[in-house]
């Protein structure tokens, strides 16, 4: 969303981004307004460990906290705006734009986000269904989300003078809907919501550098395998980058791991030789660089691996990762991937490195889809549709 805010400032709007208090220093530094609907969530989800990643924690969040803040913080930062663009895990903004008569505009960035029969809802990891099942898991999801989240919404509309909403799904995704995915990569159904267009992904593109110590590691030997988890905070990631360095040892391979959320240090990871722990860099950069990719499947990270033309492993925590993992083994990118929770007790992980760097047909097919990709502006395409929204209007 960070890009896409950009995006529309380039084209004169005036643009205020929302979300958690920790991403604000990050948004602001991108020369866009902020304002925090949530506190820390970094701290919330290191807090919780692995109970983060389960539906359970997941709901009582969203019920308790996230989603009457919503309710109460969006109305008055929404007087203002001619348009209203949700993503994620924002259930109220809809309503807002109901209430306050603005139009309305919510961005996915997986297909597993919109109801389908050619894939189940994106808690499921199995995502190799018939579609019959696919389609008798999002009406089970369906009802299972009005029980859960309903009332939560419901209550959350009433402060704001509008009725119930009986079918929570529906009531979210049948909106105008941008799916913003690389088409090849992600293959969206054919059965999507009729007011849902796929726009290509919204990447950011930065003028930053990678930091000197990076570069000179870069510049020290072969391409490193990059590991990093991104926002994922899962206590196996420690167990797991200390089985991958000690495997990238043996191979002669060296590795670059970037600590994220996980907060992972060296003196936890007793990192060898030829291995090097970052704090952040900015993916465009460092991803043309890298030999090969092992992450947790975010939509962005995922996107921009198979942008820089490099073969992937995934090792997913949750929710869409599990789709992005599926696409990832169908289209030939690399191994299998297997649940972060599962790859602690695995010793299958060593193996899957050794498959990753060493199986050229990967390489192969990533460098060759990297080449068809990258065709579509994401951006440019998802703020011409923002823009036609509001003449819309007027």
């Amino acid at each position: 969303m960070v890009a896409l805010g950009a995006g529309l400032r380039a084209r004169g709007h005036d643009v205020l981004l929302t979300g958690p208090a920790n991403f604000g220093p990050w948004v602001e530094e991108c020369e866009l307004a902020f304002a925090a609907v949530g506190g820390d969530f970094e701290r919330q989800l290191k807090d919780a460990g692995d109970a983060a990643s389960g539906l359970v924690y997941q709901t009582r969040f969203l019920v308790r906290e996230l989603v009457p803040l919503q309710f109460e913080i969006l109305p008055h930062l929404c007087a203002d705006a001619d348009l209203i663009v949700g993503a994620g895990v924002q259930f109220a903004a809809r309503s807002v734009a109901e209430h306050l008569g603005k139009p309305y505009a919510f961005v996915a960035y997986a297909p597993v986000a919109v109801p389908s029969s050619h894939y189940p809802p994106p808690f499921v990891r199995n995502q190799r269904l018939p579609r019959w099942v696919n389609r008798l898991l999002w009406r089970t999801f369906g009802v299972t989300s009005q029980g859960l989240l309903g009332r939560a919404v419901t209550r959350g509309r009433a402060t704001l003078g509008l009725p119930p909403v009986s079918d929570l799904v529906a009531h979210l995704s049948e909106v105008p809907l941008i799916l913003a995915v690389e088409p090849e990569l992600a293959d969206p159904p054919p059965d999507l919501p009729a007011a849902t267009r796929v726009t290509g992904p919204l990447l950011l593109r930065t003028d930053a550098s990678l930091d000197g110590a990076l570069e000179r590691f870069l510049d020290a030997g072969a391409a490193p395998v990059f590991v990093g988890f991104g926002s994922m905070v899962s206590g196996s990631a420690r167990p797991v980058v200390r089985l991958l360095a000690r495997a990238a040892r043996d191979i002669g391979c060296r590795m670059l791991v970037q600590a994220g959320w996980t907060g992972m240090r060296a003196s936890d990871l007793d990192l060898p030789d030829g291995c090097m722990l970052i704090d952040a860099a900015p993916h465009d950069r460092l991803f043309p660089r890298v030999h090969a990719a092992i992450h947790h499947g975010g939509a962005g990270t995922t996107t921009a691996v198979a942008r820089a033309g490099k073969p992937q492993l995934l090792l997913p925590h949750l929710l869409d990762q599990f789709f992005w993992a599926h696409r990832v083994r169908s289209l030939g990118l690399g191994p299998r991937g297997v649940p972060i929770h599962g790859a602690r007790r695995l010793a299958q992980v060593s193996r899957l490195l050794v498959d990753l760097v060493g199986t050229e047909r990967y390489a192969a097919r990533a460098r060759d889809l990297a080449s068809r990709l990258g065709r579509i502006d994401g951006v440019g395409e998802t703020v011409r549709i923002l823009e036609r929204l509001v003449a819309a209007r007027v």
